[in-house]
């Protein structure tokens, strides 16, 4: 089922007017009709939104080149009324602009006057849906009452149009630096001193934030939310996070060792081995340490009382083969096999 909608155009901060050429007051030979994206608009007591794509444009050019006349300006809609329904302009031609459905219009020399004079101002275009689609564009009115938000006024009002444009696009560079349109800043304000006032006061408010922001990300150490983000979820950087493992692996490993001499499960000429195996492999090395034969005194062990044996009576340590095939696993060499029979 097809619907019409009354959609016309409201005043922002870039109103489409030749500000630079001689008469600033001049109808505009091309005007925005039709902005891509969402358009919020006022019908009666009731608001609404619809969107517009680059696709939805091809629809309309191509029902407008299958038709092949020339689409009516007139005023106040009077086309949708039945009588008589004088023009004010006609478009001579429909394209896809930057923004959006660019109109080149030739105006009527009464038209001319009203819009010279500022006696209209706003323009509506009516346009027909298919499936919540625009499709096609019916006519466009000149008024003073337009149900669409958002959209430049057809001429200015304000008597040095060139400063109005040039403070324009300083509220433009400002909103586009803080990445938000124009239009989000105005909050659908509908008149050029409202939306610039509006703006300004946003501008202000997303000043006043942005230092907060600030303040609180220099409260816990960070430089941006990313960082905050990582030091919440107890994350660092990947070179950070494998220093800090290295020397956690290291304490852990210097602990572990430490036992195993404690334990008399180690001695000196396998310090070196024993670190780097616990350093790599830790749960490896406490393993081997529970399993492995007491082979050196711990610090704590006591010395029997007696003679001590002479050298004559000491005898070569004989190792049981669980002792020989531990050895063979550690790949410990003849000489560090000799001087553990010799410690012993």
């Amino acid at each position: 089922m097809k619907t019409d909608y009354d959609i016309a155009n409201a005043i922002t901060l870039t109103p489409v007017q030749f500000a630079d050429t001689p008469d600033a007051g001049a109808p505009p030979e091309e005007l925005l009709l039709i902005r891509y994206g969402e358009s919020q608009y006022t019908k009666g007591e009731t608001r609404g939104s619809f969107s517009f794509s680059e696709a939805d444009a091809d629809e309309i050019l191509d029902d407008y080149a299958k038709r092949g006349k020339d689409v009516v300006f007139d005023y106040e809609h009077q086309t949708l009324k039945g009588g008589e329904a004088p023009a004010s302009g006609w478009i001579r031609q429909l394209s896809k602009g930057e923004q959006g459905l660019m109109a080149k219009v030739e105006w009527t020399k009464k038209a001319e006057n009203y819009l010279r004079n500022r006696e209209y101002r706003y323009h509506s275009p009516v346009l027909f849906f298919t499936k919540d689609r625009p499709s096609r564009l019916h006519s466009v009115a000149l008024t003073n009452r337009p149900a669409f938000h958002g959209y430049p006024a057809l001429v200015a009002d304000d008597s040095n149009p060139k400063t109005e444009t040039k403070m324009n696009e300083h509220l433009k560079a400002i909103a586009e630096v803080l990445g938000v349109t124009l239009l989000a800043l105005a909050d659908g304000k509908e008149d050029e001193k409202g939306t610039a006032e509006a703006v300004l006061g946003k501008i202000k408010e997303l000043t006043a934030a942005g230092k907060a922001q600030t303040e609180f990300l220099a409260l816990h150490d960070c430089k941006s939310y990313d960082e905050l983000t990582l030091k919440i979820k107890g994350m660092v950087p990947a070179a950070e996070k494998a220093e800090l493992e290295g020397k956690l692996a290291g304490i852990e490993a210097e602990k572990a060792v430490a036992k195993a001499f404690a334990d008399g499960k180690l001695i000196e000429a396998q310090r070196q081995w024993a670190m780097g195996l616990a350093k790599k492999d830790l749960v490896a090395f406490n393993d081997y340490a529970a399993k492995a034969p007491v082979i050196a005194p711990g610090p704590a062990a006591t010395v029997p009382t007696g003679d001590a044996p002479k050298a004559d009576d000491k005898q070569p340590k004989v190792f049981t083969d669980e002792e020989k095939a531990i050895f063979k696993a550690l790949s410990l060499t003849d000489e560090q096999i000799k001087k553990i029979q010799e410690d012993k």
